[in-house]
């Protein structure tokens, strides 16, 4: 994958776009990733998905989801987008799963924990390469220690980033020598949680032997992935990245941080410099029984607008209404409030499946929207109106968790119980 920057501006960050070598196809960035689990989007077949967008996405695939599917993809042929069903669609490999929260500890000298439904797994550099070279992705991370979090004592910061440089020494020179490697675009990731020295300690070992292997960075340690990245806050997470971005910018490589941040959130480091986001954030708030609601809009704001419709609400049995009324997805188009809260009542599968549906069109709109904001300049009036919502307060895009417990019957056939 080739990075080119088409625009560059001081208030509205950068507009650019991802180049696929074998096909040439162009990918704008700011770039929402599409997060799949085991290679598809959640609750959304190949086909249902066709319905939310016609467009060709880069997927972003975990070995969390998928390192079970090494031995069949050996055997197949026709590559990793062709063998999920999605064909000829660029492919990024991460390690970890953002939609579901990562437990701390388990962390090894020699080894990175990796939690899958099977239980924990451990992967070794030696491992791990052998996993890239299977999947053979279009851009894939090296391997590294994130966790961290805000809480993270300054011991465990610094063991992160020791551990992650020894992890890169060997992804660089694995990298430097395989055939099948020198095809993908290795993302070097920057280590050291919350502390700007272990940052700066991180960039200048990705930068002094990352060299020319480098295609670009991605940021982990905020946060330990699902719903604790909707709790990162702008006041925790901007004064870093802002120190990280003055000394990476000038490489003109994309910025990758990967989770379930708050649009809000995203539109600030989308001002900074970064680059590429993942769409997990509108499955934590399916999964939570959440339409996604806010809008970037000018319009007469009502006061009772919010960013998300919780449709286990029993105000909602008889709103015969769509989830936004200007909404142009299928499941706006085609159903109210009032069918998706029954669903939600009677634990069919359909339910969470029309939420994906919205909250991705939702996301995805949402982007669009940006890419028009950076060309005219005028991101700082976008990121105002995200903030307030036409009102006088800072609007809340936090996602928590849904406590909300539906006969246990029910569980397991569509929603899901929520953890507290």
């Amino acid at each position: 994958m080739k990075f080119v920057i088409e625009n560059l501006s001081k208030n509205s960050g950068r507009l650019g776009y991802l180049v696929q070598q074998d096909t040439g196809k162009q990918f704008k960035t700011p770039l929402l990733l599409q997060t799949t689990k085991g290679g598809s989007i959640p609750y959304l077949s190949r086909e249902v998905f066709d319905h939310v967008s016609k467009d060709c996405h880069v997927l972003q695939m975990s070995l969390a989801t998928m390192d079970h599917m090494k031995e069949a993809l050996t055997l197949f042929k026709g590559g990793l987008s062709g063998f999920v069903g999605f064909k000829d669609y660029p492919t990024v490999l991460t390690i970890r799963d953002p939609c579901e929260t990562m437990p701390n500890g388990s962390n090894d000298k020699d080894i990175v924990p990796l939690f899958t439904r099977r239980g924990k797994e451990t992967i070794s550099p030696e491992k791990y390469i052998e996993l890239v070279e299977t999947f053979k992705p279009d851009i894939y991370q090296g391997l590294n220690d994130a966790d961290t979090n805000f809480d993270s004592a300054k011991k465990r910061i610094q063991k992160s980033v020791d551990r992650t440089e020894i992890f890169m020494r060997f992804c660089y020179e694995q990298h430097s020598k395989s055939e099948i490697l020198k095809k993908s675009c290795l993302f070097v990731p920057i280590a050291g949680g919350y502390n700007t020295f272990n940052r700066s300690q991180s960039i200048k070992d990705a930068r002094a032997n990352g060299g020319d292997l480098c295609g670009g960075y991605i940021f982990e340690g905020f946060h330990n992935y699902g719903l604790s990245a909707s709790e990162v806050t702008s006041e925790q997470l901007l004064p870093i990245m802002a120190h990280c971005l003055k000394e990476l910018l000038a490489d003109s490589k994309p910025i990758m941080l990967p989770g379930a941040y708050t649009p809000l959130l995203v539109l600030e480091l989308i001002k900074m410099g970064v680059d590429m986001f993942d769409s997990s954030y509108a499955y934590c708030a399916a999964v939570n029984f959440k339409a996604l609601s806010f809008s970037w809009e000018e319009k007469e704001f009502n006061v009772n607008d919010t960013p998300f419709i919780d449709i286990t609400d029993d105000c909602l049995r008889e709103d015969f209404t769509p989830l936004l009324k200007d909404c142009l997805c299928l499941a706006c188009q085609k159903h109210n409030r009032a069918y998706i809260h029954h669903l939600y009542k009677t634990s069919e599968l359909l339910g969470p499946i029309l939420l994906m549906i919205h909250n991705l069109h939702h996301l995805m709109q949402f982007f669009k929207k940006i890419h028009e904001s950076i060309a005219a300049d005028s991101l700082d009036n976008l990121i105002q109106l995200i903030k307030y919502q036409g009102g006088d307060k800072v609007v809340e895009y936090r996602i928590t968790a849904n406590t909300k417990v539906i006969s246990k019957a029910g569980l397991g056939k569509g929603f899901v119980e929520s953890k507290s």
